[in-house]
């Protein structure tokens, strides 16, 4: 059974889609499975080994699989690449999106996904109020798709080495958190593109001060290129220790340190997806941007902020998130 995936990005959708690997494999015992994606997204799938083959979708476009079919084609993604893809590869069956006619489009089997996106059938108008509405997450929707059952059972999959392992720990070990402390990792950017995702640097130091009254908590920051001056801010104006986790690891660098926190209180993003994927206790926090659609799997607790603009995609919302802070900080405690 050859099944080929293509999933490009964005990198935390990638990773939330290995929880499909799993079935897949357990419904198609003899699968092999060929991943098409980014270069950016490669380090998230490098040592799964339910990925037999990872491609770069720049190479399958150059005629990679020339010659070759594929039993099952899952291709997940709107892009005009991807879409593009799917309508050259031979396949036995194709389930979501490709190109019709130079147009995008998609099967009927992930109908419920696509019509909530930018390419659905129905006008971006439609799309948004049929996105904001949806209340399943997207494993309920993606397992449905493929004829997958107990999405619930089947988390992403992100596996560490042991050096990345031990750097990261050399690193805490460094920094002077014990064997007895409880790290709680702080990601409260968001990166570039969406900016009522994150809280503000005061509100963070308030989170901080609010977390730090717990005894034998180490606090980590963690932040990306775009969040070094503000997160250099954030330990300014902070009147407790917070130990920079610095905004320039590598990705899985980056994991290894999350997966030594206790808890992970971030926004809806990369490092949630990981937190996700790495089995932590997370502290999710929402605006803009769906938390119905996000699977904790028992190991968390969702927090919204109040506001029209909740689940509006906006970038910069039209009527800007009220975060509860306090909310944010006893949500973290009580899963220590």
């Amino acid at each position: 059974m050859q099944i080929l995936i293509i999933k490009l990005g964005a990198m935390g959708d990638v990773l939330r889609m290995t929880s499909i690997l799993k079935p897949l494999k357990k419904k198609y015992p003899n699968a092999h499975i060929t991943w098409v994606t980014k270069k950016s997204s490669v380090e998230l799938l490098e040592s799964n080994s339910l990925v037999d083959k990872i491609v770069l979708i720049g190479d399958a476009l150059k005629g990679r699989f020339k010659g070759k079919e594929f039993d099952l084609v899952v291709s997940f993604d709107d892009e005009r690449e991807a879409c593009s893809l799917a309508s050259q590869v031979k396949s036995k069956k194709l389930v979501g999106a490709y190109l019709k006619n130079g147009k995008q489009t998609y099967t009927e089997d992930p109908a419920p996904w696509f019509d909530m996106g930018l390419i659905s059938k129905y006008g971006k108008a439609e799309a948004d109020k049929r996105k904001a509405a949806n209340k399943k997450t997207y494993q309920d929707i993606h397992f449905s798709m493929l004829g997958l059952k107990n999405p619930q059972n089947y988390p992403p999959i992100l596996i560490l080495n042991e050096n990345e392992e031990k750097s990261a720990k050399d690193f805490v070990k460094k920094h002077g958190v014990g064997k007895n402390d409880k790290v709680i990792g702080l990601n409260t950017g968001a990166g570039g593109r969406w900016q009522d995702k994150r809280l503000s640097v005061e509100q963070t130091v308030k989170l901080i001060e609010k977390i730090s009254k717990e005894k034998r908590v180490k606090l980590l920051l963690f932040g990306g290129p775009d969040e070094e001056a503000r997160n250099k801010e954030i330990i300014k104006k902070s009147k407790m220790p917070v130990i920079d986790a610095g905004c320039h690891n590598p990705i899985r660098e980056f994991a290894a340190l999350v997966d030594l926190c206790s808890v992970v209180v971030t926004s809806d993003s990369l490092a949630m997806h990981i937190a996700i994927a790495l089995g932590k206790n997370v502290v999710a926090f929402f605006y803009p941007t769906s938390a119905a659609e996000i699977e904790l799997y028992g190991k968390g607790i969702k927090t919204v902020a109040e506001g029209r603009s909740y689940c509006s995609y906006q970038a910069v919302c039209t009527h800007p998130p009220k975060w509860d802070v306090d909310k944010i900080a006893d949500a973290a405690i009580s899963l220590l």
